[in-house]
This record gives structure tokens, sequence and C-alpha cells, in this order.
């Protein structure tokens, strides 16, 4: 569960309620939108960080409005982040970069095997969500420190822990997938 600091225990146990009640309907929502899992579970976060930020404008008691207005949050939050993927074209890597190439010292035929491993390594990559490529590339080619990348995307740092540890997560998935480890 998501913890927040509230002004009164009112808004505190609202926000539980919502949380408990609501948590389905933004899955769904998600879920509609053929987001996996870890992607639905980060925008679900973002969506409740909203609602908690408009706590004071949403009536409880009103069922249908405020399942209404908690879809139509997690639907146009959902929306707007598969619009700036499609939208982004940063991919990690376009092709392997020389300075890998000068690292290799060994036969040719070793020299080949790396490249195919490098190649496999960064087609994986490049088939991840953004939100998982941006803070690999920021990690690892740009060399930035996680609250230097919290900066930069303008997210939290946990979130950027995160971010790569499902990263690496599906990383090793794709690579097992393709016989590579």
């Amino acid at each position: 569960m998501i913890t927040f600091v509230f002004d009164t225990p009112e808004e505190n146990s609202k926000f539980t309620y919502l949380y408990e009640a609501y948590g389905k309907y933004i899955y769904c929502t998600f879920k509609r939108l053929r987001l996996d899992d870890y992607t639905i579970q980060d925008l679900s976060h973002d969506v409740y960080i909203i609602l908690a930020h408009h706590i004071n404008d949403i009536d409880i008691k009103n069922h249908k409005a405020t399942q209404n207005y908690i879809i139509t949050i997690a639907k146009h939050y959902g929306l707007n982040f598969l619009r700036r993927q499609k939208h982004s074209r940063e991919d990690l890597v376009d092709e392997i970069p020389s300075a890998y190439h000068d690292k290799f010292d060994d036969t040719p035929l070793e020299k080949l095997l790396q490249k195919e491993q490098l190649e496999m390594l960064f087609t994986a990559v490049h088939e991840l969500d953004w939100i998982y490529r941006s803070v690999l590339e920021l990690k690892y080619v740009n060399n930035m420190k996680n609250g230097e990348i919290a900066s930069v995307l303008k997210i939290k740092k946990k979130t950027v822990e995160m971010r790569l540890y499902r990263a690496n997560i599906l990383l090793r998935s794709k690579l097992k997938e393709s016989d590579y480890e």
C-alpha cells in the first residue's frame, strides 16, 4: 500500500477507502489498454498520487460519480502514457557502439560471438517499454546516479530503483527465451 501524509484523519481514511474500493477499477482500466502488470503497477501508483492531491474533490458517498472520476483519471493517464511512449523516439542503442569493438582482443570467432551477444542484449533492451529503456539508458549509457535519473525523469528515486529492478527481471526473461544465458 502507498503511504501518504494527510492533514486530517478523515482525508487519510477517505484515501484508504478509495485505495481499497477502487483499485480493481484502476487495474482493469489499465489492463484494457493492454499494459503489462509492472507498468500497471507503476501507473497505478501515479494515479493514487493524483487522487491524493484531489482528495477533497472526491465525494465517496456518490459511488457512481467516484467510480467514473477514478476510471476517467486512470484512462487519461494511461492514454497519455501510451502517447508519450509512442512518440518517444529514444532507442537505447540503434547499433553497437564502436567502443565495444575496441575492447575485444580475442580471436575473430570470439569477437563475432561477443558481438552477437551484445546485439541480443540491445535487441532485448529495445523491446522493453519506454519507462524501462529510459532508466537503463540513463543509468548505464549516460552513467547517471539514481537521484539524477529521478530528477531528469521527474519521478521519485524509489521509482527509478523499482524500474531498474523490473527492467533487469524483464531482460533476464527475454534473454532466457533467446537462450542467451
